[in-house]
């Protein structure tokens, strides 16, 4: 038994590795790279997991928003979400939609529960992108992939990765996008 042991996990290992979605082969097709800042914003539709719809032609124009792709597998992602909290927090009422946009397969139940663990809650709308539709719309390949998207629909920012401090430069850039909005 113990000399099968490993044999078995090594088949098991393979077997998940055979079904997934190679990040690079959903992502990265054709090999070119991110969208680019001031580049037109794709338009996306995706569900909550309040089960909530979210269509950006209703955002377009009205407001500035934030798109965060993450995984609850993401040390990074998981960093970075209270700083995206505080900012949503103190932008909310100003303009500002951010979307958490989740590319875990394993089902919005995991999810939920993920988040109903995390000390800092999210209060933002979180969409599960399963099929990898709208991180494919935008070239998001590694996570996390942060971008802001202006009111007139242009992206005015594109990061990916997060180390701490990479906030302050999001928060100048949506402290402007948000003061560019007609009241």
């Amino acid at each position: 038994m113990n000399r099968r042991s490993p044999f078995r996990f090594v088949v098991a290992v393979l077997a998940m590795l055979a079904l997934a979605r190679p990040a690079g082969a959903f992502f990265g097709v054709g090999g070119g790279g991110g969208i680019k800042e001031g580049a037109d914003a794709p338009m996306f539709t995706g569900q909550t997991i309040e089960n909530q719809p979210i269509d950006y032609t209703r955002l377009k124009g009205k407001k500035v928003v934030v798109l965060d792709f993450w995984s609850i597998y993401c040390a990074s992602c998981i960093e970075e979400m209270p700083k995206l909290v505080d900012i949503y927090n103190e932008f909310k009422d100003k303009g500002l939609v951010i979307i958490g946009v989740n590319l875990d397969s394993f089902g919005t139940h995991r999810v939920v529960k993920f988040m109903q663990g995390m000390e800092t809650k999210i209060n933002f709308p979180v969409i599960i992108d399963k099929t990898r539709t709208v991180a494919q719309s935008f070239h998001a390949m590694v996570l996390p992939t942060t971008l802001v998207i202006d009111v007139t629909g242009k992206i005015r920012f594109y990061h990916v990765g997060y180390k701490q401090g990479d906030e302050k430069h999001l928060r100048s850039v949506i402290a402007q996008a948000v003061k560019e909005i007609k009241k």
